[in-house]
């Protein structure tokens, strides 16, 4: 399963999903569910501006593969 690592990312650069709201022009609500990987899909467009405002150069950075099946 692909997640989003946004959380860890916010913590690590002391922003708020409010902070990074304004500074991306996703709707705040959006964020908090980014954040917390309750979205059921993200929008290219959306990735592009966290990548921007977090100054992120990998995706790898922002998403990474969690298996569901511990082991396999």
């Amino acid at each position: 399963m692909l997640r989003l690592k946004l959380d860890k990312l916010l913590f690590e650069r002391r922003i708020n999903a409010n902070q990074l709201s304004k500074m991306t022009g996703i709707r705040y609500p959006t964020i908090l569910d980014m954040e917390s990987n309750k979205s059921k899909a993200w929008s290219p467009e959306n990735l592009d501006k966290i990548m921007k405002a977090l100054e992120l150069e990998d995706v790898n950075e922002l998403i990474e593969y969690v298996s569901e099946n511990p082991g396999v």
